[in-house]
């Protein structure tokens, strides 16, 4: 299985994400007379279904819009009687309910209860961009729709609309939201989206008999949306971005360097042993514990390498690389040459490359996270000392077929992980990965295991449950280790999709979230009550394996820089507890909202005082 790794990489900005299935719920229908709603606490909870569909999804998106009809009637009266059903404490499913059902009605032509659902989302938004972004340039397109004109009038209906609200937004609040907007549009390619869905929906529906989740509904609807509508206004949409960004040439206040401490080489401190539980991690960049580590296979198998194995992917390194830098300066809006060279092979990608260049940049992705990790845990800390476990992931699109067998090895990699760290000695684990039951859930679909969706729900959470208990007693078993979660990247919350290790609740865990140097959460940062302190995870500098650097986002970022203060904190102070540490974390943390910031300068400062 693909565990998902949690750094912001390149194929989130191709325009294929739009391909990917929404976890459904909704609210958008009344309350059932005045019966109490069955509250719905973690995602498990909610009902599947499954719907057939007349043909394979590519052939849907391009065919014909009323071989839907009869399924979308469906799966939008089911959406509309959950929201009345269920009371869903998530506001990440209830608002991906909302824009299924806005999908739908934008679908069937019915653009102003797409706009009006589309407000809805809009208003239970939670961080500051997404109240003020959320749904804003769908609703520009379906009113130009409304009011009609041929095309022309069209586009410069949205483009003064969107110049309008946009530039009437804060740029220090939206600024980095329509920045990475304007680089996902021009990536945006319709042959990517095309080969993505003919490499991926198109073998699930096949193998289910066309009977699919109501996730790859939504899927085919979406796509559909975007080549009828996002596509056709996608160069006007640019076009005011890129004003936007030529005129707020403003860099924002950086609240979170001036926390930040260096220990110098002469300080009175001991050595202690920083652990990396990652993709792989290339410990000869750092100064290494007695045990450098161990490291498993994509089967939870042993295997001699710490740095995960590139493949055959490997003698396209040098291309790759510019892509992954080309990506990130898309999202900051940076014109680079990289940036160019990116858009250039996106413009040109046939259907048939598809496949191959998303799986490369999976193995890129993997092949330089842990290092990166890893970077940022010790930077500043001459005293640290590496180890590492790998988890060599899979990197291929088609997901991995979950066992029993193979449950049951990897809690057993689980258990060695831990016993690894604690045979080096190491005082703080970094753990910038989660997965929940979802993932096992949709790999059975994949691959057409169980009879019905609810019994693949069945199967997948006894088959995860397998695994959150060895991690979780592993854990448990080792007191004297503070172990540091990354929340996710999906802006959801981590203890309703229940993942592991971030949705967990321990004595010797903290799960992290991610804000930008400015302190403001970022977009992507998944929350919940799990997540107890945030620090920065947006484009933070650091290792790829062999030494040259790179700027990377995501809670995998911000994870390593708790661990890098707990680590601080126990070469100082060696005798410290785990439970002082995080106390002593927790306590020189600001809160501001739902954001509750690290500061390691006033934390070592409390450590001072306690002699």
């Amino acid at each position: 299985m693909q565990k998902k790794m949690l750094c912001t990489l390149i194929a989130t900005t191709m325009g294929v994400m739009a391909t990917t299935p929404l976890v459904l719920a909704d609210t958008a229908a009344a309350p059932v007379a005045k019966q109490a709603r069955q509250v719905i606490s973690k995602a498990d909870e909610l009902p599947r279904r499954s719907y057939v569909i007349s043909k394979l999804p590519s052939e849907l998106i391009e065919g014909a819009k009323g071989d839907m009809d009869a399924v979308l009637a469906a799966l939008d009266k089911d959406l509309a009687d959950d929201l009345a059903q269920y009371d869903i404490r998530d506001r990440a499913t209830r608002t991906g309910m909302l824009s299924a059902r806005a999908q739908i009605a934008t679908y069937r032509g019915d653009y102003a209860q797409a706009a009006t659902l589309l407000r809805e989302v809009r208003e239970q938004q939670e961080k500051a961009a997404d109240k003020l972004l959320s749904g804003v340039s769908s609703e520009a397109i379906l009113l130009a729709r409304q009011q009609g004109g041929n095309d022309e009038k069209q586009k410069a209906a949205v483009k003064a609309r969107l110049a309008a609200q946009w530039g009437g937004m804060p740029w220090d609040v939206v600024g980095d939201s329509l920045k990475g907007a304007k680089g996902s549009l021009e990536l945006m390619s319709r042959n990517v989206v095309m080969g993505s869905i003919k490499n991926s929906l198109d073998p699930a529906a096949s193998n289910l008999k066309l009977n699919v989740p109501a996730s790859v509904v939504t899927g085919i609807v979406s796509v559909r949306n975007m080549f009828d509508h996002t596509l056709v206004f996608r160069d006007d949409m640019v076009a005011v971005l890129q004003q936007l960004v030529d005129k707020n040439q403003v860099v924002k206040q950086d609240l979170w360097s001036p926390r930040l401490v260096s220990l110098p080489a002469e300080a009175k401190a001991s050595p202690v042993v920083v652990g990396i539980w990652d993709s792989g991690t290339d410990v000869d960049l750092f100064k290494t514990a007695s045990v450098r580590g161990i490291a498993f296979d994509h089967d939870a198998k042993l295997v001699p390498a710490l740095v995960r194995p590139m493949g055959e992917a490997a003698s396209r390194m040098g291309s790759l690389k510019q892509y992954m830098k080309g990506s990130l300066d898309m999202r900051a809006a940076i014109d680079s040459p990289e940036a160019k060279l990116l858009k250039q092979r996106i413009g040109t990608l046939q259907q048939g490359e598809v496949k191959q260049f998303q799986e490369d940049l999976g193995a890129l992705g993997m092949w330089v996270h842990g290092t990166h990790v890893a970077g940022i845990a010790v930077e500043g800390n001459p005293f640290a000392r590496v180890t590492a476990v790998g988890m060599h992931w899979s990197h291929s699109i088609v997901p991995q077929l979950p066992t029993e067998e193979r449950a049951k090895r990897t809690a057993a990699a689980y258990q060695a992980a831990v016993e690894s760290f604690r045979k080096a000695g190491t005082r703080v684990v970094n753990m910038s990965w989660r997965y929940g039951p979802g993932a096992y859930e949709g790999a059975l679909a994949y691959h057409n295991v169980g009879k019905t969706p609810e019994e693949r729900k069945q199967m997948a959470n006894k088959l995860f449950e397998i695994e959150k208990q060895a991690l979780e007693s592993a854990m448990k078993g080792a007191p004297d280790i503070l172990f540091v979660a990354g929340a996710g990247n999906e802006d959801n919350s981590a203890d309703f999709a229940q993942y592991i290790p971030a949705g967990l609740e321990l004595p010797n865990l903290i799960t992290v979230g991610a804000v930008d140097q400015a302190g403001t959460e970022t977009g992507f940062s998944s929350f919940g009550k799990t997540v107890v302190v945030h620090a920065n995870g947006f484009e933070v500098d650091s290792y790829m394996p062999g030494g040259e650097k790179i700027k990377l986002s995501g809670t995998s970022m911000a994870s390593p820089q708790v661990a890098n203060l707990a680590g601080k904190l126990f070469a100082i102070k060696p005798a410290l507890t785990v439970a002082e540490a995080k106390a002593l974390i927790l306590k020189g943390a600001e809160r501001k909202g739902r954001v509750n910031l690290i500061n390691p300068k006033a934390t070592l400062a409390l450590l001072g005082q306690q002699g």
